[in-house]
């Protein structure tokens, strides 16, 4: 049988407008890295999260001083996305560095 239950978390891609937008953290990996950029990056930076239109598709990507990094592949990024359209604004620090490959925190951005 299918319907609603009227509770749990679950998964998916659905936004609930009843989510915080402000405690949505992914730790995820810089995905389709602009080498020229990401080889700046060092552990700490701290990195601009925006929405992109690249064809028909919105893509949610890091930009270092104004240039773009690369994107972010991570199950919970349409949520993000969703929140950054709704008006919340994200950052993503550096937090590992190996051999290409480039981790990022992605959090709130706080209102100072």
């Amino acid at each position: 049988m299918s319907g609603h239950s009227g509770g749990g978390g679950g998964s998916g891609s659905v936004f609930d407008p009843g989510d915080d937008c402000e405690s949505l953290v992914l730790n995820t990996h810089i995905s389709s890295p602009k080498e020229d950029v990401v080889d700046q990056l060092k552990v700490g930076d701290v990195l601009d999260v925006s929405v992109q239109m690249q064809g028909a598709t919105s893509v949610v990507v890091v930009s270092h001083n104004g240039q773009m990094a690369g994107g972010l592949a991570a199950p919970q990024v349409a949520k993000l996305r969703e929140c950054i359209q709704k008006g919340t604004r994200y950052i993503a620090t550096v937090t590992e560095k190996n051999a290409g490959l480039t981790k990022v925190r992605v959090t709130a951005k706080r209102q100072s």
